[in-house]
């Protein structure tokens, strides 16, 4: 297990202590009270923990978030905070620290969970930053599923309402988007379902990518079916399918035990119109379901880690007794748009400037009706024809009392009352109708309605034209525009520059690659081509926004407010533009105006935070209490968690101490100091430099804080200034990542100042984060050889590796010398030398590292790396084999270090004539040892030509030629792409059927991924072998060069 250093963590854990301590302003009503309660407690979970933060800085997709690497298999007894929900029917918890997972919820009269509870908590390397946990629903917001903060403590606040209704709120802020998420947990006073309202702000000048999903889980056992209405499924790369009957195999793909073939499944449901979906377990009578207004969440989708062993370890991985589990999820997109989806009609999308999002969605338990055709709120109903006879079942989730009308077309089956109480199921069996595709149910006075042959299938296309041009500047935008909410800025700089290539006058691809000029902070370079584009059409919304940004940084204030003004002729951009209009006169004083475009702002996007807090600033400084206290009201109704609010109602009364309290006990995230920083960049945007000095003065010491301490108290020309400086260089730098654009006035200011290298260093991460890789290695070089801080040398090698392998090189060298038992600079070295072939060195840092943690498994696998590539094969063998992987989702490393020591010991075996050892390796081979982290999967998914084609080398050599005939002719009979299609040719070759054999070749040669390749495969096929091209890395064409001339 790798471990983490709590030293690194102190002055936060330190704050969130201090800040535990006080009591939070929700009171819970005690446990018998009528309607829902709410209760904060501990509850012991057997805990399987995470460590081991990564302290180098990775600037990539995730910065300035960090991994953590520490996965175990010992578990520890470890007390969780829970908040519980509960009424009559449900009781529902929630657990803060863990992401704000809903850990699960039970339906009372039968005691089950209709949620997946994992009564284990057993991180395993799966989401963005590492650890995960299975069950329950997970929220998902920013640019990928499992979200920063899937493991870690976020805001949260617990109420009860006049109604009788108890919630908790969760959220944070996603460092990623510079946007906020909430959720609010909500269970009614006399209702069997839970709520979860959705609250997304996007509180940042520009747009962000739109990612959000929320992931349930339910149990996989029982007989499940996954009810999804739909007519096709698509995949994350937009690929559509029917669904639910698999029209290649006739499998009803809704049932989960029908699922057992090929990989992992992801079923985005699309195709009729409906809000509902959910799962019923057959042989227990019971299921869930989940609703919303169709136009709050599009997405449906089911999730399986498939059924072959190669998704099966995961049972036991992320669970001890709690079996498999299925994922249920909903989303505001009809996919989970990967990469290839761009080329399908379901792109990715934005999230507009200052733009808020809100939904809300129903879960609940379904008891008794057999499964169920329709859910919505009120309940779940089923309709079946059963012995010939027409059954409805209705589970509701609230009382019903009224009429109740089954009809068979336009025929009466039947008319009577009920009187229902939630959960309580009705059932009616009736005579007359010989099928269920006519029947309509009314329950009480239009509380639920079904209608079976109601039209719900849709027309939406799931395909793109195959001529579209991707190669027009139109088509170049697209892709540009799609990695832009990728977060993929590099390349979406390079498809905007091959639009304009194409047409320099292209006015989309102008105002997209402008607007990513200011994201890096190129501002003169954006104001340029804003005008650019202004000069073709001077009405174009999103180049007189960004015309706006730029000029306003550039000090052009007069052409700032002209942008924007002319932006608000667009209503997509009139909340943004009044906005950023509010806070350039609130900056020269002028609330006057400020106040009139905030109100503007506000009455555009009425959920929007920024309007209110800026009128709650300018009421402020009217000295107008009560307007202010009025809208801090409203941002508190918009947002529960808003930290903003409650730091302004200490600036109201800085006297009142219970309002320092509320502030500072709000913040209970991972990463307060975070919260604390967006506070003060926000004042800084409006001209508040004194409101942004004071909340950071009641911040936790990190270093980032004081750096900004020290630049805020020299605006205002503050001696205090060159102390705080002075503590900034002295604070250490281990875990500090900033990343925001606001930092480089901060650092570049620092950096002037102050003699030493750690100013120079974080400004050089800010310029690396703004895609700025040359400025950064610039100041990374500066620094040259002074600090003693061995992460420094690891992120200036990866910084000049492009450039100077001997450089890098030498600065792992020097990480390592400064810090030798840290293994992440071992690991770096080792891959280093071994990328510039140096394979003996690499083996013997590997094996020194290894040596040091021999329970590491990921130094563990790279020195059987090093191992294999020095030819080393039995010491490859021996290492994997007492290795124990926890893998992370995907992985299968261990598996392909351990065929390659197998395959490679059979090459030596067939050399030295041993048959029969041969025989064996190739055996072992076809093995997928589950220590090593990767199960099988099923047979059609393994490509083992290779392998049999060792084996009928083993057999003709032994003289068993009957058998070897028979292994080449399986080769020759799988026709599947990949390197296996040259063995197939060549083994239809030597089965004398040349004129396939050729056909084959060719085949395989085009599509191999270089000529040099395809070249080495065509003299194989000749009898007349060359050298494999050193660049050829891949395990089989390496493998079959030993054994080619066999």
């Amino acid at each position: 297990m790798m471990t983490a250093r709590p030293s690194r963590f102190l002055p936060i854990l330190t704050f969130l202590l201090a800040v535990a301590a006080v009591p939070g302003e929700a009171q819970s009503p005690a446990a018998n009270a009528p309607g829902a309660t709410v209760r904060e407690y501990k509850k012991v979970f057997r805990t399987y923990p995470y460590s081991d933060p990564n302290p180098i800085p990775v600037v990539g997709r995730i910065y300035p978030y960090y991994r953590f690497d520490g996965y175990t298999n010992a578990p520890v007894d470890r007390e969780w905070t829970v908040v519980e929900l509960e009424n009559a029917y449900l009781k529902v918890w929630v657990l803060p620290e863990i992401g704000g997972k809903i850990w699960a919820a039970f339906e009372k009269s039968t005691g089950k969970s209709f949620l997946y509870n994992n009564r284990v908590v057993k991180f395993r390397d799966i989401a963005m930053r590492g650890p995960w946990t299975s069950g329950g629903i997970e929220a998902n917001y920013g640019i990928i599923g499992h979200t920063p903060n899937c493991a870690t403590p976020v805001d949260y606040q617990v109420r009860t309402s006049a109604d009788g209704g108890a919630s908790v709120t969760v959220g944070t802020l996603d460092l990623l988007t510079r946007t906020v998420w909430r959720i609010e947990v909500g269970l009614p006073a006399d209702r069997a379902y839970f709520t979860t309202r959705s609250y997304w702000y996007n509180g940042s000048a520009l747009e962000q990518p739109y990612y959000t999903w929320m992931n349930g889980a339910i149990k996989a056992a029982g007989n499940l079916e996954l009810v999804y209405p739909g007519t096709h499924h698509i995949g994350h790369g937009g690929e559509a399918s029917a669904w639910p009957i698999d029209p290649a195999t006739g499998r009803n793909l809704a049932f989960y035990e029908q699922n057992d073939f090929g990989p992992a499944k992801s079923y985005h449901v699309v195709g009729r119109h409906e809000g509902f979906f959910g799962g019923y377990w057959h042989d227990e009578d019971f299921g869930m379901a989940r609703y919303a207004g169709r136009d709050e969440k599009l997405g449906k989708k089911a999730w399986i880690w498939g059924l072959s062993r190669n998704g099966m370890i995961w049972e036991d991985l992320l669970t001890d007794e709690d079996g498999q589990y299925v994922e249920v999820q909903s989303g505001r997109l009809f996919n989970q748009a990967a990469e290839d989806s761009t080329r399908t009609p379901f792109k990715h999308t934005g999230f507009a400037p200052h733009a808020a999002d809100a939904w809300t969605e129903y879960w609940f338990p379904v008891k008794g009706t057999g499964g169920f055709v329709k859910a919505d709120r009120h309940g779940a109903l089923n309709v079946t024809i059963e012995k010939g006879r027409l059954r409805v079942a209705f589970s509701p989730t609230e009382a019903i009392e009224g009429p109740v009308e089954i009809k068979d077309g336009e025929r009466v089956l039947f008319a009577g009352r009920v009187s229902l109480k939630p959960m309580q199921t009705w059932v009616q069996a009736v005579e007359g109708a010989k099928s269920a595709d006519r029947v309509s149910v009314r329950i009480g006075d239009g509380a639920f309605e079904y209608e079976a042959a109601a039209e719900t299938a849709l027309s939406r296309p799931v395909a793109s034209p195959a001529d579209f041009n991707w190669e027009s500047a139109f088509g170049a935008w697209t892709s540009g525009k799609e990695w832009i909410r990728q977060r993929e800025y590099a390349r979406a700089r390079s498809a905007l520059e091959a639009s304009l290539a194409k047409d320099p006058h292209f006015v989309p691809a102008l105002g997209d690659l402008a607007m990513l000029d200011l994201r890096e902070r190129r501002d003169r370079a954006a104001w340029d081509r804003a005008r650019l584009a202004l000069s073709v059409d001077t009405y174009d919304p999103l180049a007189n926004y960004v015309y706006g940004l730029a000029s306003r940084r550039l000090g052009k204030t007069a052409d700032a407010k002209d942008g924007f003004e002319v932006a608000v002729l667009s209503p997509a951009w009139r909340a943004a533009a009044w906005t950023e209009l509010s806070k350039i006169y609130l900056s020269e004083g002028r609330l006057r105006e400020a106040e009139e475009y905030a109100v503007k702002a506000a009455g555009s996007e009425p959920t929007s935070l920024d309007p209110w807090q800026l009128r709650a600033t300018i009421a402020r400084l009217r000295n107008d209490s009560a307007s202010a206290r009025t809208h801090l009201d409203r941002l508190a109704s918009i947002d529960g968690l808003n930290h903003f609010q409650r730091f302004e109602r200490h600036l109201l009364a800085p006297q009142d101490e219970s309002a320092r309290r509320d502030f500072l006990s709000g913040v209970r995230n991972e990463m307060p100091h975070e919260t604390f920083l967006e506070l003060a960049a926000w004042y800084g945007s409006v001209g508040r430099t004194a409101d942004a000095r004071r909340v950071l003065a009641l911040a936790p010491g990190a270093t980032e804080v004081l750096y900004w301490r020290a630049w805020l108290a020299a605006l205002e020309n503050d001696a205090e200034a060159a102390t705080l400086l002075r503590e900034a260089e002295a604070a250490s730098p281990e875990m500090v990542f900033p990343f925001r654009a606001e930092s480089l006035d901060v650092f570049e200011w620092a950096a002037q100042k102050a003699p030493g290298w750690k100013a120079k260093y974080y400004l050089a991460l800010v310029r690396w984060a703004l895609n700025d890789l040359d400025g950064a290695r610039e100041l990374l070089e500066r620094v040259g050889d002074e600090p003693r801080y061995a992460p420094f040398y690891a992120a200036r090698a990866e910084a000049m590796a492009a450039v100077s392998r001997a450089r890098a090189r030498a600065d792992l060298e020097r990480a390592i010398d400064l810090d030798p038992r840290a293994w992440r600079f071992g690991k770096r070295l080792a891959e280093h030398l071994l990328q510039d072939g140096e394979v003996e060195q690499a083996r013997q840092v590997a094996a020194r590292y290894a040596a040091a943690e021999p329970s590491n498994y990921v130094i563990g696998m790279l020195h059987a790396r090093t191992l294999l590539r020095a030819g080393r094969y039995a010491e490859a063998d021996a290492l994997l084999r007492r290795l124990e992987v926890l893998p992370f989702e995907g992985a299968i490393e261990g598996r392909l270090l351990y065929r390659e020591a197998q395959l490679m010991l059979g090459v030596e075996s067939l050399r030295a004539s041993r048959f029969d050892s041969l025989l064996e390796r190739v055996k072992a081979a076809r093995e997928w040892p589950e220590h090593l982290g990767a199960g099988k999967p099923y047979p059609e998914q393994v490509d083992e030509r290779l392998e049999d084609w060792l084996q009928a080398l083993g057999l003709e050599r032994s003289g068993r030629t009957a058998e070897a005939e028979a292994v080449w002719k399986r080769v020759s009979a799988d026709r599947r792409p990949g390197f296996g299609l040259l063995l197939n040719a060549l083994a239809l070759k030597r089965l004398g059927r040349a004129a396939e054999a050729g056909r084959a070749l060719d085949e395989w040669a085009s599509a191999a991924k270089d000529s040099s390749l395809a070249a080495w495969g065509k003299s194989v096929f000749a009898g007349s072998p060359v050298p494999l091209p050193p660049a050829v890395r891949d395990l089989e064409p390496r493998v079959f060069a030993h054994v080619s001339s066999y």
